[in-house]
């Protein structure tokens, strides 16, 4: 990886959620305030650790943008979601509330690139919200991974309502100088408690899961001796439209976890609805169909950056009538959190890579001009050769855009 810092004119910057905020920290921007001459010396101790605090997180800021500019995936998950939050519950069938007591949380991951302690809070949502409450957040607690909080919630909620009712419970991560950080969640279904004492749980968290995955695939199945497994992929319905401005293009990648063929249908442009038709074909023996399962996920194809998935299924494979076979619909849904299909699911080199790279830049403090104090119109560019990527940040009046 190469990096480089060149002189440029204040161009007009693009009309992209990045600019924007840089814009918006170039107008609120305040001048540098000038110290008396005769300050105390422990007061310029304080202001030398104060100034090289905010100078440390700008430039943290700057070696992220950097690196989500080469690969988008890779701010996707900054460290490994990891941690458990303490919960209790409590419904009252007279007042018809649901009583959530938050306690504290441990073990949770930095998403600060130095890798420090986070300022974590907690958000939690009913879902469905049949009482349009929203969502209701605690407090922040500072410089810790090991939050304690104490607090309780409250939501208006039927009894008839709780079997139906999931809880979302997200942890995040405060960052006054950029988006906060996700931290990890759980969904909770209220339906697992019967409520006739107060249930106090450690839940661990997991990935945030897409809850707008929406549609079916139609999908047959067939066995063919001695130890073909024959795959149908027909159709779509009114699957998830990823990208509002734009139509969907989606397809369907198919594959049995511990085998190395992968399959691919061919992309179907512009719908919601599309149709395949294409039948594929994968070698497993008999006596192992009782150990294996199929997943097939949709993903729409995206013509400039990342593909977006469209949603999941599984099918286990161990209840196929070889016989008779199996056709019909199943249900989409972001399945990375599932146990099984969690415990296949890795990360690609590539993105790995990527990864491990930008936290040496932020340990080692790597290349210098990016951790100095940033001054004038200025463009940052970064490359990989190897990968065919790169980015640039354009810096103007010492601000990144």
């Amino acid at each position: 990886m190469g990096g480089s810092a060149s002189k440029t004119s204040t161009d007009q910057p693009k009309s992209d959620p990045n600019r924007v905020q840089g814009l918006a920290r170039l107008m609120t921007a305040q001048p540098a305030k000038k110290r008396p001459k005769n300050m105390h010396p422990f007061l310029k101790m304080i202001q030398a650790e104060e100034d090289e605090y905010d100078h440390t997180k700008q430039n943290m800021y700057l070696l992220k943008r950097l690196f989500k500019g080469m690969d988008p995936t890779v701010m996707k998950s900054i460290g490994d979601v990891r941690g458990e939050i303490k919960l209790s519950f409590k419904y009252d069938k007279f007042k018809k509330l649901f009583l959530i007591k938050l306690v504290s949380a441990r073990e949770l991951v930095p998403k600060d690139l130095s890798g420090k302690a986070a300022d974590p809070y907690v958000k939690f949502e009913l879902l469905p919200d049949h009482a349009s409450e929203g969502c209701k957040t605690s407090s922040t607690v500072e410089n810790t991974l090991q939050p304690t909080y104490n607090e309780i919630f409250t939501f208006d909620l039927l009894e008839e309502d709780i079997a139906s009712t999931k809880l979302r419970v997200q942890v995040w991560d405060k960052d006054l100088f950029n988006k906060d950080d996700f931290m990890g969640e759980k969904i909770i279904e209220l339906s697992q408690f019967d409520f006739k004492e107060v249930v106090t749980q450690w839940f661990e968290l997991q990935a945030e899961t897409d809850l707008s995955i929406s549609g079916d695939l139609e999908i047959s199945l067939r066995y063919r001796l001695p130890q073909s497994l024959l795959v149908t992929v027909h159709r779509g319905n009114d699957l998830v439209r990823r990208d509002p401005g734009h139509d969907s293009d989606p397809y369907v990648k198919i594959t049995v976890p511990g085998l190395p063929t992968i399959h691919q249908t061919k992309t179907v442009k512009g719908t919601l609805d599309p149709v395949w038709d294409e039948d594929f074909e994968f070698e497993i023996p008999q006596e192992e169909l009782t150990e294996r399962y199929i997943v097939l996920h949709v993903i729409d194809r995206s013509g400039v950056g990342d593909n977006d998935s469209m949603g999941q299924i599984y099918i286990d494979l161990q209840n196929l009538n070889i016989e008779e076979g199996y056709s019909g619909k199943f249900q989409l849904a972001d399945l990375k959190n599932h146990e099984r299909v969690r415990s296949k699911m890795s990360q690609k080199a590539l993105v790995q890579e990527f990864k491990e790279a930008m936290y040496a830049h932020a340990v080692y403090k790597q290349a210098g001009f990016l951790f100095q104090k940033q001054e004038g119109n200025k463009v940052i560019r970064v490359e990989n050769k190897q990968a065919g990527t790169s980015a640039k940040l354009r810096i103007i009046e010492g601000v990144p855009m």
